[in-house]
């Protein structure tokens, strides 16, 4: 009658812990579960967020190809920093692009006999509606000087090209250029200063660093802001930092003294036969890895804003000048320069290979390329368009 003992009472004790601790652990392993499963659900729930946002990405510009409505007779005129891609693009614009022009080509499969295609017309009266033939319109051909232009291999190496998209409306390029003074004192830069922005994206990626180079889409961002941007030094690389979207972008260049003052020139120096050289151009991040894109931020002489001009400093036949335009490389995997324009659409920087034309009265920029032909080096117009299997002129 005096009850259990002290060891059954501590015995009881160490199974009553015995068995908290097991309830402990299953609601545990409960909860573990319970936290896997609601983490699954949550990737689910942003899986199909992610893909009901491209679905509607790709609805809207459905949408916006089919809202553009293309006149007959559609002489609407672009200049460079307002360009629509997307009404190039279109197939009222230029068939080539749909893809549908190569559908449309068929091989003629059979032979005709003229003597018995003739033999087979019956007799019949016919009345001839037109009576006369319209009078030829007479166009005299413009003959302009080509020549092709030879880049260095280096600097091709580390180059990179805007897409090229057609024109088939008129477009108003840009007349400003990149002064002698400021192509003078690119060449002065010394060499002590030329280190400073050489070998960038090994320097870039040996810190970690090199996801701070601007991507293709924020380069209208970046030369919009480019005055705003802070000098800085980044793996002991000179060039400037700006705030881009809130992200901090990182862009590589030099600091020249000129008459009107310091002046931030975005560029590279690359390792030539001759030496090293600074290439003016703004350096970006792609997908691809990261490369150069040649070419000077001018002033637009209508809006008074900053616009990218992709182009070289290459050996002509008036001297070492300024040429508008981009190296691409072929599909021998070889280089060349092509001449044209850069412009600004809804879709960032492209580039419209071309020449402009000075016609006396007027300059007028013509689509095209220079290729040499049977008769020498020649200017042909055309379109270029930049499609997966590569560029096709």
């Amino acid at each position: 009658g005096e009850g259990p003992n002290a060891e059954v009472l501590k015995q009881r004790e160490i199974e009553e812990l015995e068995e908290k601790k097991k309830k402990r652990k299953r609601a545990a392993g409960l909860s573990s579960m319970k936290k896997i499963f609601e983490n699954k659900e949550k990737l689910a729930e942003v899986q199909e967020l992610q893909e009901e946002k491209v679905r509607q990405e790709r609805q809207s510009k459905k949408a916006k190809l089919e809202e553009i409505k293309h006149e007959r007779h559609d002489l609407k005129s672009f200049t460079h920093n307002c360009f629509d891609a997307n009404h190039m693009r279109s197939k009222s614009s230029i068939i080539m692009c749909s893809g549908e022009w190569r559908e449309q080509l068929h091989p003629l499969i059979e032979s005709w006999d003229w003597e018995a295609f003739e033999k087979e017309i019956t007799d019949e009266n016919l009345v001839p509606k037109v009576d006369k033939l319209p009078t030829p319109v007479k166009i005299t051909p413009y003959h302009c000087e080509a020549e092709i232009y030879e880049g260095d291999h280096n600097i091709n190496e580390v180059s990179l090209a805007l897409e090229n998209v057609p024109c088939v409306n008129p477009l108003k390029p840009i007349k400003t250029r990149p002064t002698d003074t400021i192509l003078s004192a690119v060449k002065e830069i010394s060499k002590e200063r030329l280190i400073e922005t050489s070998d960038v994206t090994e320097k870039l990626t040996k810190k970690n660093k090199i996801d701070l180079l601007p991507t293709m889409e924020s380069l209208p961002d970046v030369v919009k802001n480019i005055q705003k941007g802070k000098r800085e030094k980044i793996a002991k690389i000179s060039g400037l930092t700006l705030d881009i979207n809130k992200a901090k972008r990182f862009i590589p260049g030099q600091v020249l003294n000129t008459p009107q003052g310091p002046i931030f020139i975005p560029g590279q120096t690359v390792e030539t036969p001759s030496g090293p050289v600074f290439v003016p151009g703004l350096s970006v991040i792609t997908p691809s890895g990261s490369g150069l894109i040649p070419g000077h931020i001018v002033t637009n002489e209508n809006t008074n804003e900053p616009f990218f001009l992709a182009g070289q400093v290459l050996q002509t036949v008036n001297g070492e000048e300024f040429v508008c335009g981009q190296t691409i490389k072929n599909k021998d995997d070889s280089h060349r320069f092509i001449e044209g324009q850069t412009v600004l659409s809804e879709e960032g920087f492209k580039f419209i290979p071309g020449k402009i034309i000075n016609t006396g009265p007027e300059e007028v920029f013509v689509p095209g390329q220079t290729i040499m032909t049977p008769e020498g080096v020649q200017f042909v117009p055309g379109q270029t368009v930049t499609e997966e299997s590569g560029i096709t002129f």
